[in-house]
């Protein structure tokens, strides 16, 4: 757990907020320190109702402590994904024993989607979070036939329904329904006796009096203006999404890559558990877990691959007995089952070489691959060891990210937004309430650089025509500064201008481009005034 820790909290905040989705925490976050109103949420200084709460007060406490900044809005997301591994670990432990625990945690940690996410300041990681704690409270109910643990059940499902809305009460009883239809004989009499175990008369009240707190507060502030929104987010996004045509496999396809480098693992692991139902009770939570939210999530119109995480822990502790038990004895199966380690094993490594190359890293880096190289070798050498089968994909995928995080630094010089935030504010210490006029957009994370509001799609003539009746503060194109009239620039830079930053394969080639010389995908931008004294 300590590796674990430590690769996820290293370099985590060096990169300025990311646009957009970032930008919507952590600006919607300055503004509650700024209005001191912790409950009612604004971005750009209008009313944000898209999501719950949950997530910006979690930066918001971290901010009060650690400052508002790079560090303080990304902690909890980081410290939160470090806490979906740990209860994976738990459930693991709960089901199969300390090893299965261990095999859990280790493949959780690095299952490629939610490293994407872990430090990124928006709703995926709390979500996982919360999600996993009412899962971890629900199964440890079940074994121990101790209703404490249903009740910290309801408490954990009111705050996945405060970090991320109402339907996820729909997500997780369909997985718990689904497990107790399933789970046993004596089927209806059986059935009734575990319903009543699970105190739904006490338990959703708690649930609801927590999740649905603060949208019961907003839709009497706000009314229909809140709840036309909120239902857009929720379940609007879900029934009524336009989309093109019916994917019914488009989940699986994100699983495909989600949980690289255990994806084959797991398809294999599908393969095998139902075409040996004797056995597949040994798995039947997990299961129930990846199939109701399968079901749930293909049958809904809006399909984001994100909405797939928190199925993550099931469809890893679904491999975790195989690890533990499975020896096959005919050479096709042996070859297929340690090739579905194999492949994505050495795919990473070979990935990793490229990495040091490509990004010009420190050619000491390359011991990391070499290290990874020599243990893959090892591994080929042995039998079915499953310690070496999960920890040749986690070591090699460590090697990976260490060298992808020692890059993230030299992105920086390509995103000058604190910079210009502090010529604002530091430098020129322009007046708060005057906004920042945007020419022709909104790069969403000038309103937290800038600490104010941001006016967005604005052309030359009226930022020429604002200037000639108030003190004026503007971001606009190089190639039209010569058409402003008494304004000067203050600042000038490079800021990306290709796709959205959240793209960020694009992002980085673009990075490396412009370290060559070739801004083709930036453009220089004059953050400039006119009549500020």
């Amino acid at each position: 757990m300590t590796v674990i820790t430590a690769v996820y909290l290293l370099n985590f905040h060096v990169n300025d907020i990311w646009t957009p989705n970032e930008s919507f925490y952590a600006e919607a976050v300055r503004e509650m320190f700024e209005s001191g109103n912790f409950l009612e949420i604004f971005y750009n200084y209008e009313p944000r109702y898209n999501k719950p709460p949950l997530t910006y007060w979690l930066i918001a406490g971290s901010s009060s402590i650690f400052g508002l900044n790079e560090f303080g809005i990304r902690l909890p997301i980081v410290l939160l994904g470090v806490g979906s591994i740990w209860l994976t670990y738990l459930i693991g432990r709960l089901l199969y024993g300390e090893k299965g625990g261990l095999y859990a945690m280790v493949m959780m940690a690095f299952s490629v989607q939610v490293l994407a996410v872990k430090q990124y300041a928006s709703p995926e990681i709390p979500l996982t979070f919360f999600f996993t704690l009412t899962m971890y409270y629900v199964i440890k109910g079940f074994l121990t036939r101790n209703k404490k643990y249903i009740l910290l059940s309801y408490v954990a499902l009111g705050l996945t329904v405060l970090t991320k809305g109402f339907p996820y009460i729909i997500v997780i009883a369909s997985i718990i329904g689904i497990f107790i239809l399933v789970k046993g004989p004596d089927k209806w009499k059986r059935v009734w006796k575990e319903v009543k175990f699970l105190n739904l008369h006490i338990g959703l009240p708690i649930a609801l009096l927590i999740g649905l707190s603060w949208v019961i507060f907003m839709y009497l502030k706000d009314g229909q203006e809140f709840w036309e929104v909120y239902y857009r987010e929720t379940f609007g996004r879900a029934l009524s999404k336009k989309t093109n045509g019916p994917k019914p496999f488009f989940y699986l396809e994100v699983i495909s890559w989600s949980i690289i480098p255990y994806s084959l693992t797991f398809f294999f692991a599908v393969l095998r558990w139902f075409g040996d139902r004797k056995n597949i009770s040994k798995v039947l939570f997990p299961v129930c877990w990846v199939a109701a939210m399968l079901i749930i999530f293909t049958a809904a119109k809006g399909k984001i691959p994100t909405y797939m995480i928190q199925a993550h822990p099931a469809m890893l502790l679904m491999i975790v007995p195989l690890l533990l038990e499975y020896s096959p004895k005919a050479k096709f199966w042996r070859t297929v089952w340690k090739t579905t380690f194999a492949l994505p094993s050495i795919l990473i490594i070979a990935a990793t070489f490229y990495a040091i190359y490509f990004l010009g890293l420190n050619v000491l880096l390359y011991s990391l691959a070499v290290f990874s190289l020599i243990g893959f070798v090892l591994w080929l050498r042995k039998g079915n060891d499953p310690d070496w089968n999960v920890m040749i994909p986690f070591w090699s995928i460590t090697a990976f990210l260490i060298c992808f995080a020692i890059y993230l630094p030299r992105m920086e010089r390509f995103r000058p937004y604190d910079e210009l935030g502090n010529v604002i504010n530091v430098e020129q210490k322009i007046s708060k309430s005057i906004p920042i006029q945007i020419q022709e957009t909104l790069i969403h994370n000038i309103p937290y650089y800038a600490e104010r509001l941001a006016i967005r799609d604005q052309t030359i003539e009226e930022i020429n025509n604002n200037g000639l009746k108030a003190p004026t503060l503007a971001l606009i194109r190089d190639e039209d500064f010569s058409e402003l009239v008494g304004f000067k620039s203050i600042w000038s830079g490079m800021i990306y201008d290709f796709s959205s930053e959240s793209q960020f394969l694009k992002f980085v080639l673009a990075c490396l481009d412009a370290e060559k010389g070739d801004f083709s995908k930036f453009a220089k931008y004059h953050v400039v005034t006119k009549d500020i004294e």
